[in-house]
């Protein structure tokens, strides 16, 4: 088996793609067609979402900690359907986004240093993939088995998820078992479906990350040929010059493929941060009057994965800050008059980096975060003192 940075990344991206494949929804190696596979898990999404609407309007419409439990579960059918939307949405372009990324190791193929610096972020991409699967997984199944534990331990009949079937008595053994059975089976395919897109946009991350590390090795190269002492003036001049078309080049490429996550995910990012803002309120409001178990497990959940949701854009420009500082530092005044020129273009696009948004409204980085916890508990306090 080989083991070059591009063999380790495809073979992580293969196990998301698999996964999504198996749900109809494999947009990603090429654009998303509809077929049956696809027109029945659109069907079951769009069934888990009709069904909490009925029990929130219906059997659950006075009972506060009902409904909550229905409404925070519905949330992450919001979420699903927010990147099913954005597959079908920007299903040409998805693809393309993939190439991109994948053209970074490609293009490293015979620089042993650039071949080092994405060895390291394809190590992070495995293990961080690894984390968040088991992690996630792990709460999904402890969600799903909890219950029939607690039903063998006390005989008390509990259900995992906030979603009940219509016209089911979840009271009765068999309205309970068929409730039961029903929230097991969006357990197998909801959290793969979330857990692969998160996956595969993490890989997205990563590989911005590692364009602006190799940007950096070129900024290098050109820095040690500006003190190169062994070229003649005109010689010097013309490779100095080549060596800063193939960074603005880079640095044109990395600008593209920003600009195309941005116009891809920019609403799907705006809309989970709106969703889990709401779980967040709504639970906490509901945990002021008593304890309410669910909500112990909601709370940290959404606030770890809006963390995710704001960290990618907080080392994107961290990653920009460091690439202006390193452009800062090559000894840029003992180039030539055409060779400044070009130079100052180059500092002009790092001056002014681009970055990830929610839809154009707000950078997506740990501001952001800070922001919507701040908002969270004005919000609470404001519900508590009504």
């Amino acid at each position: 088996m080989r083991n070059s940075p591009l063999d380790v990344y495809d073979r992580i991206l293969s196990r998301q793609y698999h996964i999504v494949r198996m749900l109809g929804l494999d947009g990603f190696t090429q654009p998303l067609a509809i077929t049956p596979l696809t027109v029945f898990v659109l069907l079951m999404a769009g069934t888990f979402m009709a069904v909490s609407l009925y029990d929130v309007l219906g059997p659950f419409r006075d009972d506060l900690f009902g409904k909550t439990f229905v409404l925070t579960t519905a949330c992450f059918g919001v979420i699903g359907w927010g990147r099913i939307v954005g597959m079908l949405a920007y299903r040409r372009y998805h693809p393309g986004l993939q190439a991109m990324a994948r053209a970074t190791y490609l293009q490293a193929e015979r620089n042993a240093r650039q071949l080092q610096v994405l060895a390291w972020y394809t190590g992070v991409f495995w293990h961080g993939t690894l984390l968040y699967t088991v992690v996630f997984l792990f709460g999904a199944i402890s969600a799903s088995c909890g219950p029939v534990l607690v039903h063998l331990y006390s005989g008390e009949r509990l259900l995992p998820f906030g979603v009940y079937l219509p016209f089911v008595d979840a009271d009765t053994a068999v309205g309970y078992e068929l409730n039961y059975l029903y929230q097991l089976s969006c357990v197998l395919w909801a959290p793969p479906g979330l857990i692969a897109s998160q996956n595969i946009y993490f890989g997205l991350i990563l590989n911005i990350c590692s364009k602006y590390d190799v940007l950096k090795l070129l900024l290098a190269d050109l820095d040690r040929l500006m003190h190169r002492a062994d070229l003649d003036a005109h010689e010097h001049n013309r490779l100095v010059r080549e060596k800063l078309r193939a960074v603005i080049v880079s640095q044109r490429r990395l600008d593209q493929f920003v600009n195309a996550i941005e116009s891809v995910y920019s609403v799907q990012a705006l809309l989970e941060v709106l969703v889990l803002t709401f779980q967040l309120v709504l639970t906490l409001y509901v945990m002021r009057t008593r304890l309410w178990l669910p909500g112990l497990f909601v709370i940290p959940l959404c606030a770890i994965q809006l963390f995710l949701l704001c960290l990618p854009g907080t080392l994107i420009e961290l990653k920009a800050a460091r690439l202006t500082e390193t452009i800062y530092g090559v000894a840029w005044h003992e180039m030539s008059q055409q060779n400044k020129r070009i130079f100052q273009l180059l500092l002009h696009r790092s001056q002014h980096p681009r970055g990830l948004t929610c839809a154009g409204m707000a950078n997506i980085n740990m501001n952001l975060f800070m922001s919507v916890a701040k908002k969270v508990y004005s919000i609470f306090m404001m519900l508590e003192s009504m």
